[in-house]
């Protein structure tokens, strides 16, 4: 589907440490034309924390590989994987990206990933709209 749209969020609660129990609720979602200017929005972040947009073509369960985050498990498959854009979470941990998609991210899958120790917070997966 063309046009703008806003995309249906699913909540994915993310322990920080099981041994301190701490939670957090990290939800992105995007809104937007593809192609054209997707807006993406995240809320529930830890704030002033590093973090990655992570897009892939499929849905799986792709391993992030060495760094910060080795072996945490992402909702994303093997097709296309690559990191989408790098940036801080922000003060508050919630904000926004807006950027041009081509024709290629069409009906992708985008997941957020902040830095820190495995496994590494995740967000919930959204579909780029088609």
């Amino acid at each position: 589907m063309r046009g703008s749209i806003v995309a249906a969020v699913f909540a994915a609660v993310v322990c920080h440490s099981a041994a301190r129990g701490a939670c957090a609720q990290v939800v992105i979602s995007i809104e937007g034309a593809c192609p054209g200017t997707l807006h993406v929005r995240w809320e529930g972040a830890r704030p002033n924390q590093r973090a990655a947009l992570m897009f892939s073509q499929n849905l799986g369960r792709f391993r992030l590989p060495g760094g910060f985050c080795e072996g945490t498990e992402t909702g994303l498959g093997t097709q296309g994987i690559r990191v989408a854009k790098f940036f801080v979470t922000g003060a508050e941990g919630q904000g926004e990206l807006s950027g041009r998609v081509t024709l290629y991210a069409c009906g992708g899958y985008l997941q957020m990933v902040e830095y820190g120790s495995p496994p590494c917070p995740l967000s919930n997966v959204v579909q780029i709209p088609e």
